[in-house]
């Protein structure tokens, strides 16, 4: 692995808890201190250079790159170069400049995937099976508030089945107060009303809509939570509950049920089992029965999706094109929100990867 910041750690963690599964090797950090201290938390070997890194190549799978998406495409060209396959972090580059530089330099035979996790989160993934079962019908509409700019924007493309479709892209944001909540350094330690950043904006896909609306507070807040919408010609999903039609004169009534184990008086031990509907699995936890979060279970789904990948054994499950597919929407969203103004999407360079 290239990193050793916040999310970095998310991989460390999956590999601790899954040893028979996932093994780091090294972690090139280039910082001494950092290194050392990853070491001594972790237990795991850190280098400072590439060529330390690369040196080590024949006794590894592939390298994650985790690190600041200013710095990504240098580090994944140098990787290709050396042919190391690569797991990198969303977004792999920060602008459309960059996203067209690394996309365009890059070989076509080059083993290279992005770790978007929110497709793979268990609930999610139900939600997209469900769009795509046929179920609902034909699905035109979703609105999607659970995950900030590209995540979001992956959830709704999978969700929609719009692949590289044009784009009219309108947008605005909205501020309101909220009493401070938990953060990524822990709950808060007293009263404190903050500025809540609400970002909306409408995406139409030809004769397809869907609606982004996100606020960063989401991701720790006890009090704001995530909504989905699935919405096609016979049937829609609300959250977990799903309407659907039968036939004409039949309507069904389910729900998403998500099945944990450990709790109350089962002994199984606590994990996540996987999503139900109507007596159907409509996703069964790859890892179960390791202890994870659903973040880091669809980090985990990445790596073994990409193990598999490398391997031969698993066609393309996110790449590099739909990345920055994703992070492009993501651009043109920012800069309507910020004009005010409706803007249509041009074909890109990863178009005709």
């Amino acid at each position: 692995m290239i990193g050793g910041g916040w999310r970095a750690e998310f991989y460390i963690r999956i590999a601790k808890a899954l040893p028979e599964r996932f093994r780091i090797r090294s972690i090139l950090v280039r910082d001494e201190q950092k290194g050392r201290e990853l070491e001594a938390k972790w237990g795991i070997r850190t280098v400072r250079t590439l060529q330390q890194f690369a040196a080590e190549a024949k006794h590894f799978s592939f390298a994650v790159v985790s690190v600041p998406r200013t710095a990504a495409p240098n580090i994944i060209r140098e990787l290709t170069e050396l042919g190391i396959p690569i797991l990198a972090e969303t977004p792999p580059a920060v602008d459309l400049a960059a996203l067209a530089e690394l996309c365009g330099s890059l070989p076509r035979d080059v083993k290279i995937q992005v770790a978007e996790q929110y497709l793979f989160q268990p609930m999610h993934a139900a939600r997209i099976r469900i769009a795509r079962s046929g179920k609902l019908g034909e699905v035109s509409q979703v609105q999607v508030s659970a995950a900030h700019d590209y995540h979001g924007i992956s959830l709704i493309r999978q969700l929609l089945g719009v692949g590289f479709d044009a784009a009219t892209i309108s947008g605005e944001q909205f501020e309101s107060k909220l009493m401070k909540g938990p953060s990524r350094q822990g709950d808060p330690l007293e009263e404190q009303m903050v500025q809540s950043v609400q970002r909306i904006a409408t995406f139409r896909f030809g004769d397809k809509l869907a609606l982004y609306d996100f606020t960063g507070d989401q991701y720790f807040s006890w009090i704001r939570r995530s909504r989905m919408l699935v919405r096609g010609s016979k049937g829609e999903l609300i959250n977990n509950e799903i309407s659907y039609l039968e036939d004409y004169a039949t309507p069904i009534y389910t729900e998403l049920r998500r099945v944990d184990t450990g709790h109350h008086g089962n002994l199984e031990g606590y994990y996540h089992r996987g999503v139900m509907a109507e007596g159907e699995w409509l996703y069964n936890n790859p890892v179960a029965p390791a202890r994870l979060s659903d973040d880091e279970i669809a980090i985990a789904t990445c790596l073994l999706h990409m193990g598999d990948y490398v391997a031969g054994a698993r066609p393309s499950f996110y790449s590099l094109a739909d990345a920055a597919q994703d992070q492009y929407l993501a651009l043109l969203m920012d800069q309507a929100i910020t004009t005010g103004q409706s803007i249509k999407t041009e074909k890109q360079v990863w178009n005709h990867l």
